[in-house]
């Protein structure tokens, strides 16, 4: 089941959503793109063990929500072929990028460990903060929710 409640980053009241399932609830808002699971307890041990291997932005972003006891992070959205967003910038000023998948040239594929693919991150398109519903809908993710 999902529900409308109001984002305890930006105060968003009807695009953060909580998507409550049987043993568990996610997060996020679409308006300033950060997410969380009610699994990310505050104190967890191995939720720190794993954000140590996440992005710096995403480390230095991180708030917890007293609330509900869990921690949020700005999202890393990976759709595979849809392509990526993720956060770029300073912790108080960041934008949201989406980088597509392109297809390489052939001649071009042993500087790329001879993939076919890649993510086109130098020509990422770029979204504002509090748009992060813009990044998603140009992935494809969603479609007319303003």
């Amino acid at each position: 089941m999902e529900k409308v409640i109001v984002c305890p980053n930006c105060f968003d009241v009807d695009r953060c959503f909580e998507e409550v399932q049987e043993a568990y609830s996610s997060y996020l808002c679409f308006n300033c793109g950060y997410m969380s699971d009610s699994r990310y307890k505050v104190d967890d041990l191995d939720l720190i063990e794993k954000i140590k291997n996440s992005p710096k932005l995403v480390q230095d972003t991180k708030f917890e929500d007293k609330e509900r006891g869990i921690v949020w992070f700005l999202s890393v959205i990976n759709m595979g072929e849809l392509g990526i967003i993720f956060p770029e910038g300073r912790p108080k000023k960041y934008v949201w990028k989406y980088a597509k998948v392109v297809d390489i040239p052939e001649e071009e594929q042993p500087k790329y460990n001879n993939y076919s693919q890649r993510l086109d991150v130098d020509n990422a398109e770029t979204f504002s903060q509090y748009n992060f519903m813009g990044a998603c809908e140009r992935l494809g993710i969603t479609k007319d929710l303003k």
